[in-house]
């Protein structure tokens, strides 16, 4: 019998994790997370200067652009603080036969370029507590599994020095900064795809409270050069640990967006945590009972359990149910979302609320 596709890219995937010379048993996130933030971790990986030659037969590609500081004299390098100015560094960041190389470029033309042409584009913010290294492995494994060019936008979402709630309220500043910060790279690249036409599809991808940027930019009006018209093929707000309390009226500012999709869990036991420390519902849980004609929301509970990530097959975690993987796939692949095809949706209400079919 031939093993399915989505088996196929999980191991990857694994791949990927296991190849820079990790061992022992399963690990859990937090031990994960402890090695990326390692020494023998930063260590291993390789700063290219400025006009070194990205490998022709790199495993995996991705471009970053981050609002951190940095400062390559130290081993742990990016910071977990932004810079004052809002000043963005451009990177290219590759694998190859399990050494990760990350390359600083010039500007966000020169790492777009490096990117393959005629495939979708996925430009992807996390949420708490990814420091420069975790994050980019969640960029690398998007791109393994489903074969999209990622543009991820860094920032910091995690600083070692704070506890728990002083942690919470650095990460919900500096994800409303990156709102601002990260407002002209949009505006770039909507130009840029104008001119290039590089890639087939445009998606926008914000996982948790990395939606804060999103809301934080539409809020604040913070789109003047890129609003205008549909650029963007498919708006993603997963997991948004953002107050559900109004949100139809800054997301309904989103005009450059053609198709706008809320992924949401009433069980996510981590949105049902955050909401205990915030005082307030998240729309990740429930986005509310009245939905705006042009927003899905689809109920993602009956295939991922109390599950908070149901977007990437990570070692750490139950993989994803088939149905959620073939679904993330095309729309990733900016694909439209026929909510109406009862093969693969089922409605739960009349207000634009519907789950994947099992």
């Amino acid at each position: 019998m031939k093993k399915p596709r989505f088996n196929a890219i999980k191991e990857i995937v694994v791949l990927l994790l296991f190849i820079s010379g990790l061992h022992g048993p399963a690990y859990s996130q937090g031990r994960f997370a402890g090695y990326f933030n390692s020494d023998s971790f930063w260590r291993s990986i390789q700063i290219l200067d400025q006009d070194a030659a990205i490998a022709e037969d790199a495993d995996t590609l991705v471009a970053l652009a981050s609002n951190r500081e940095f400062d390559y004299k130290e081993l742990k390098f990016a910071k977990e603080e932004s810079t004052k100015s809002g000043q963005l560094n451009y990177f290219l960041a590759f694998i190859k036969q399990g050494k990760w190389y990350v390359k600083p470029c010039n500007s966000l033309p020169e790492i777009l370029n490096r990117l393959e042409h005629g495939k979708s584009l996925v430009v992807y913010t996390e949420g708490y507590g990814k420091n420069f290294i975790s994050g980019l492995f969640r960029a690398f494994a998007m791109r393994a599994q489903y074969r999209v060019n990622v543009l991820y936008l860094d920032y910091p979402s995690i600083n070692i020095s704070k506890k728990r709630l002083g942690n919470w309220r650095f990460v919900v500043q500096e994800a409303n900064k990156a709102g601002a910060d990260f407002a002209p790279v949009l505006d770039s690249l909507h130009q840029w795809q104008l001119k290039e036409h590089h890639f087939s599809k445009i998606n926008l991808f914000y996982h948790s409270m990395g939606n804060l940027a999103l809301k934080h930019m539409l809020q604040n009006d913070l789109f003047s050069g890129f609003n205008n018209s549909a650029w963007v093929d498919n708006l993603v707000l997963n997991a948004a640990c953002v107050p559900a309390k109004g949100y139809a009226e800054w997301l309904g500012k989103a005009n450059f967006a053609r198709h706008i999709l809320v992924h949401y869990n009433p069980e996510d036991r981590t949105l049902k945590g955050a909401q205990l420390v915030s005082g307030n519902r998240k729309i990740g849980v429930r986005p509310g009972d009245k939905v705006l004609p042009n927003i899905i929301c689809l109920n993602f509970n009956g295939l991922a359990g109390n599950g908070h990530n149901y977007f990437l097959n990570l070692p750490y975690r139950v993989p994803m149910a088939e149905p959620v993987t073939n679904y993330m796939q095309r729309l990733l692949n900016g694909e439209v979302v026929n909510v109406q095809d009862t093969l693969l949706f089922r409605r739960l209400d009349e207000e634009g609320k519907y789950e994947l079919v099992e």
